[in-house]
């Protein structure tokens, strides 16, 4: 349904208004009533009226509660709009929490009475959404419409009517450097903030934008936070981070009777980089028609901050590209100052136009790295990635040679799951700049990634229990600022587990071990929910990058059925049951069996909705016992002593087939879940 409002708003959620009593395709721009300004385009339906422009419904209550448990947040948030108006009003909500968010909540209230939304196959709730709002009854739906963003229509809002909105999200805070930081959309400056941090690695809690109040609690910090004049809009909280180097971190979950869950990371220390290595860089910058404007503006601003960052025992070498390729040279040459001034005027010159052939473009840039003679070899690519994936990826793939590939995506249209796909499989990191202010800061951070590559080769082996279905696929080299995190499965097993994770840190080999005991390391039912996640997140991209095939789709909406999130496949739908209708019945009753059917195939994702702790889950993070001590670091051989009984060497997650239901387990467990949703 195309009905209601689309926004711009930058931060916060809110709810715009559509008369409906007003149906006229027109639209104009409004300003929300509460103090953050967010620009609202309207669009109204009734081609015998003229467009009528309304407001955005004032904010009228704003509360937020979040469990941070270790370096995952989940967060809920209640909102209450006001309808000052004197007409019935349909409205769409607004929400863009962090890339990394997914929904796994979501209500609304009628009055007093709270509606429960659920997550459905998205056609199908959209379907069932529209047949029960054409004769005016109470339905909402909660959508993901971009990365990050998403929207919730409702209707009707009466005449004088609070609407309250409940929605609750989970993400995993990246750690840089030392630093956690926790970032969440507030659209009201006196909205109610509580945080309860579980994390006893964390320090120095701090925010740039609210005012904290900090207690010591049994378990962590509660933490209450109050808006400063000068930042309103979002919340900014940071932590420091304080641990023995090189410890990993892990945090792990398992119900009776059911594969278990573990999500690990490890941080790259400070004061760990080395001499800055001398390395041969290559640029490769996109010129085709689709960087024309700001793109290539962009692209040329960020090489050349690249090239002037260079250092004399650096070797240089740009390519540029379309369907063609144009090297600067026939490879990379010292970067004296003659070199890079000559780059700087390669780089000024270039102008956009033609095809795009990343794979011609790669091939090229790796064939003319030239001798190396034990020298770092880098390459850059500056692109919109707005190129034949299949053949791109295949380049990287057949490629055996120690070639770093890091990919920036610049501008808006930028192709993220290829871009970030390249670069894991060929060892390097994803970077997108979307606007010209960020190029000095994200430039300097990927400098810094490439000029102090800390531990590589990595691979992770788990003893104790037998390890699938490993993210990343592919494990990336840990740079300086950054961190390795990695989600799996485990089964088998009856004490505890051991993680090790191995690679080379300036050219020896090294492992750090953690161990941590299911039975014992409290309930966190969050690590299956990220698990879900980041398995859907990998079939998602899987599907742009080689098309819509109906056994990844199939996948996608039966992890996201089963694990109560939000994808571009699946949607929250709340209405009550006295309010659906004959026509929406028999779509709806469909619907609900898909997702017992889902429920029948992903038992373990059942029992993770029955898990105690609450939001956050869990009180306690597994330490780990370090195996690289003090700053002279404890260098080790790469072998473990008695061989793992879990996966050798995990850099790509083997797969596990599910056993097959009989027709009658699912039977019973559609109707089960039936009976469970008719009960809310």
């Amino acid at each position: 349904m195309e009905a209601g409002m689309r926004t711009a708003a930058t931060l916060g959620g809110f709810l715009a208004l559509v008369s409906a009593a007003a149906f006229a395709p027109s639209a104009s721009a409004q300003t929300a009533t509460f103090t953050i300004r967010l620009r609202a385009e309207l669009e109204v339906r009734d081609p015998e009226r003229p467009a009528q422009a309304l407001e955005a419904l004032p904010l009228v209550e704003e509360r937020m509660r979040t469990v941070i448990d270790g370096q995952h947040a989940t967060t809920e948030l209640v909102q209450v709009f006001r309808n000052q108006t004197a007409a019935r009003l349909e409205g769409r909500y607004l929400l863009r929490p962090s890339l990394d968010a997914r929904v796994q909540g979501f209500a609304y209230y009628i009055g007093e009475e709270r509606i429960e939304g659920e997550v459905l196959e998205r056609q199908a709730a959209r379907q069932v959404y529209d047949a029960v709002t054409t004769v005016r009854r109470d339905p909402a739906i909660l959508e993901q419409t971009a990365d990050g963003e998403l929207t919730f229509r409702v209707f009707p809002i009466e005449p004088g009517e609070d609407k309250r909105v409940e929605t609750t999200f989970g993400e995993w805070l990246r750690r840089q450097g030392e630093d956690v930081t926790y970032r969440v959309p507030l659209a009201s400056p006196s909205a109610s903030v509580e945080i309860l941090l579980r994390d006893p690695r964390a320090r120095e809690v701090r925010s740039p934008t609210h005012e904290l109040a900090v207690e010591q609690i049994e378990g962590g910090l509660r933490i209450r936070a109050r808006a400063t004049g000068a930042h309103r809009g979002q919340l900014v909280l940071r932590y420091t981070i304080e641990e023995t180097p090189w410890t990993p971190s892990v945090w792990v979950h398992r119900d009776e009777g059911h594969s278990g869950y573990f999500v690990l990371s490890l941080a790259a220390p400070e004061g760990y980089a080395d001499r800055v290595a001398p390395k041969d860089v290559t640029l490769v910058l996109d010129r085709s028609g689709s960087m024309a404007g700001q793109a290539i503006v962009n692209a040329r601003q960020a090489a050349s901050d690249v090239i002037r960052r260079l250092g004399a025992s650096d070797r240089l070498n740009v390519i540029a590209f379309d369907d063609d390729v144009d090297p600067l040279f026939h490879q990379p040459r010292a970067a004296d100052a003659a070199v890079r001034a000559d780059a700087l005027q390669f780089v000024a010159r270039l102008s956009p136009g033609g095809g795009t052939d990343i794979g011609f473009a790669l091939r090229r840039a790796i064939d003319a790295q030239g001798d190396s003679r034990g020298r770092p070899q880098v390459v850059i690519f500056l692109t919109d990635g707005q190129s034949d994936a299949r053949t791109a990826l295949e380049v990287a793939q057949r490629d055996r040679r120690d070639v770093r590939v890091f990919t920036v995506g610049v501008g808006d249209g930028v192709n993220r799951a290829l871009l970030s796909r390249l670069a894991a499989v060929k060892r390097g990191t994803f970077t997108h700049i979307a606007r010209a202010t960020e190029i000095e800061a994200q430039v300097g951070h990927l400098y810094a990634q490439i000029a102090h590559p800390l531990l590589v080769d990595v691979s992770l082996d788990v003893e104790g229990a037998t390890a699938s279905r490993i993210y990343p696929r592919t494990l990336p080299d840990l740079f300086v600022d950054d961190e390795l995190v990695i989600a799996g499965r485990f089964r088998g097993g009856e004490g505890a587990l051991r993680f090790a994770v191995r690679g080379t840190v300036g050219g020896q080999p090294v492992q750090m071990h953690t161990s941590a005991q299911p039975e014992v390391s409290g309930r966190r039912a969050w690590v299956g929910r990220r698990w879900a996640v980041w398995r859907v997140d990998h079939l998602l991209e899987e599907i742009q990058l080689e098309g819509e095939r109906p056994e990844l789709r199939d996948e996608v909406v039966s992890l996201a059925l089963a694990y109560d999130f939000v994808t571009p496949y699946t949607a929250f739908l709340a209405i009550p049951e006295r309010e659906v209708t004959a026509a929406a019945r028999g779509t709806l009753d469909a619907a609900r069996a898909q997702r017992g059917q889902a429920a029948a195939r992903h038992t373990d994702a059942v029992a993770l909705r029955t898990s105690g702790g609450g939001p956050g889950g869990g009180e306690s993070v597994m330490r780990a016992e370090a195996d690289m001590e003090e700053p002279g670091m404890d260098v080790r051989p790469a072998a473990l002593e008695g061989g793992a009984a879990g996966c050798a060497s995990c850099t790509v997650g083997a797969r596990r087939e599910l056993p097959l239901l009989s027709r009658g387990a699912l039977l019973l467990a559609s109707l089960l879940l039936g009976l469970a949703l008719r009960r809310r």
